[in-house]
């Protein structure tokens, strides 16, 4: 799961424990009604849209979820489409996520999934350098970065570059 689909997925969250869909009297089916209650888009072009916007190939969507439905039911039976397949790969991540935080109260998930999101971003606010380096694991995830005004000293130490401003526009998620 790259990046931006944690940060969407994680936004999502959020949004279903504000409207009250996440509580802790149904603390066991978080998943399902985040994530299986309704459909997560509904449209065909929603579908297209989704996958380009977070650079997912359809290919390799239709191939994670064939891979998990046949681990998990032995079978493949989601529709190919992009709005079935996007559904259930949001389905996937979104079970991922949510088992991955070991929390025994939504205020507990909504408190570690806030300090996640606002990391990077009180840093990149409070700076006062021009650049930030970062190198970037095989999933798409900031795996270590720094702030600088070397441009020079940097730019063959780390992966990938952004301006500070620039980066201040955009959502990004680390991985410790």
């Amino acid at each position: 799961m790259n990046t931006s689909v944690k940060n969407e997925l994680k936004n999502y969250i959020l949004d279903c424990i504000n409207e009250g869909t996440l509580t802790n009297d149904n603390r066991d089916d978080w998943h399902f009604h985040a994530f299986n209650e309704d459909y997560y888009i509904k449209y065909h072009s929603e579908g297209f849209r989704w996958l380009k916007k977070h650079d997912i190939d359809g290919f390799t969507a239709i191939n994670e979820v064939r891979n998990y439905e046949i681990n998990n039911f032995g079978e493949f039976t989601t529709e190919v489409s992009r709005q079935a397949i996007v559904n259930m790969l949001v389905y996937i991540y979104g079970e991922e996520m949510l088992y991955s935080y070991d929390v025994e109260t939504v205020e507990e998930l909504e408190s570690e999934i806030k300090n996640e999101l606002s990391t990077f971003d009180k840093r990149v606010e409070e700076t006062n350098k021009d650049f930030v380096f970062f190198n970037v694991d095989t999933a798409g995830n900031i795996t270590k970065y720094t702030f600088s005004n070397d441009f020079d000293r940097y730019k063959n130490k780390y992966e990938k570059f952004l301006s500070v401003e620039k980066a201040r526009n955009i959502q990004i998620n680390l991985v410790d």
